[in-house]
Parts: structure tokens; sequence; C-alpha cells
């Protein structure tokens, strides 16, 4: 698909990974370390902080891509980014909402790159104690969260998507919470996600969407689910 190829050329990486282990050629424990290599390399061997969280644009361009979060945040509250890399998307929700004066919202993050979250612990000192080291269909918090955001379902293979989704829903999620998917891209003329997710049986309670800066056939999306 287009917003692919423009936005992400790890995306080819993804693809590869997944028909090699749809063919038998590694098994689901190389695919998560394979993954995990590959995307610590990647964002380590950058050389600012929105590089080493995934995003390869300038600051006004994260902004642009990552500003509409702030509107999927109603109230006070805890917030964990899942597969936050080096924390930068935390600390930039906590910047921005801490220049609106609107919520207090207590951040953490999880990533199942050690690596990472070394990095994000010395970028983030006062949230060290928050930042968590675990693969995200394994892990089980202490305790449940209002906000739990995720940018995709690609952290895992593709039959454990629906498995993924579910965990973070049932087990991440607190009472009255919300599970937040994106902001992702994805051509204006597909909704491919939400396609899927609905057939799971999971229907969105809001829809958010921006314009996307690279490209006027691909948009910036979110999907929330309240519990």
């Amino acid at each position: 698909m287009e917003s692919k190829r423009i936005i992400d050329r790890a995306y080819d990486f993804a693809d590869e990974q997944q028909k090699a282990l749809d063919e038998g050629a590694i098994t689901e424990h190389e695919w998560y370390e394979m993954n995990k290599s590959y995307f610590t390399e990647h964002y380590l061997s950058a050389d600012n902080p929105r590089s080493q969280s995934g995003h390869g644009g300038d600051e006004e361009q994260y902004f642009h891509n990552h500003f509409m979060l702030l509107d999927t945040i109603t109230k006070n509250g805890s917030f964990i980014d899942v597969g936050c890399a080096n924390g930068y998307l935390i600390e930039s929700i906590n910047k921005w909402i801490n220049g609106m004066n609107t919520y207090q919202l207590d951040f953490y993050g999880l990533d199942i790159s050690h690596d990472l979250i070394e990095l994000a612990k010395t970028r983030l000192p006062n949230w060290k104690d928050k930042l968590y080291t675990g693969n995200a269909i394994e892990w089980v918090p202490e305790k449940k969260f209002d906000f739990v955001c995720v940018k995709e379902l690609g952290y895992v293979p593709d039959k454990m998507k629906k498995t993924f989704f579910e965990h973070l829903y049932n087990n991440f999620v607190d009472e009255e919470g919300r599970l937040i998917l994106g902001p992702y891209s994805e051509e204006k003329i597909s909704r491919e996600l939400e396609e899927q997710l609905s057939s799971w049986g999971y229907f969105p309670s809001g829809y958010i969407e921006r314009s996307h800066n690279k490209s006027i056939n691909i948009a910036r999306i979110i999907l929330y689910f309240n519990k």
C-alpha cells in the first residue's frame, strides 16, 4: 500500500519476517528476537530523540503526527505507552499537556527492548521506576491504567493480533479507561484496521483523523475503545 511505502521502510522488514514465520523458516520466539534486534539497532543508531523513538521527521512533523493524541485524553489519570522505545512520546505528551494546563497524567512506558528502556531511563530519570522491559503480549501490569496507548498491532505476528488487542483491553485498561490505537497511517480510502477489529467484534468508541503531511491520500488515524 502507498502509505506503508511512504511512511516507513520498516514495513518491508516486517513483511519479510511475517513471510519467514508463515513458511516455518523462523519460530515465533525468533520473530520477536529478530524484531527486537532490528528496531533496537535502528533506533540506537539515530542521532536525535525523535528518530530514537521511531519517527523519521523533524519536530514540526512529529508534533503534527502525534498532537492529536491529546483529543483522546479526557480526564486526569495514568497513561502507558506500549512500545515506548526511548520514551519520547510520553515526554512530549507531558510537555504539551503542561503547556495547556489541562489534565494531570502519571506516565508509564513498556518496551520489549532492554536497551531502549535503559535509554529511556537515562533520558527521563524521574520516571525510571515507571519504565518497564517486557513483551507486551505476555507482560501483565501490577495495576491497570486509565489510558493505554499502542501505535499499532504489528508488535506481534499476524495470527496473534486479536489476542494482543484483547490482552491489552482486558489486562491493561482500567474500568472506565480507554485503549488508544494509533496514531497510525492509512490510505484515506481504506479502513483496513477498523474493519479487522470489527470482524473480531470490537467496534471503536471514537475515531480521530488528520491529514498526513506527506501525502494528500494518507490519513493519520486514532481508534479508541472505552471500557
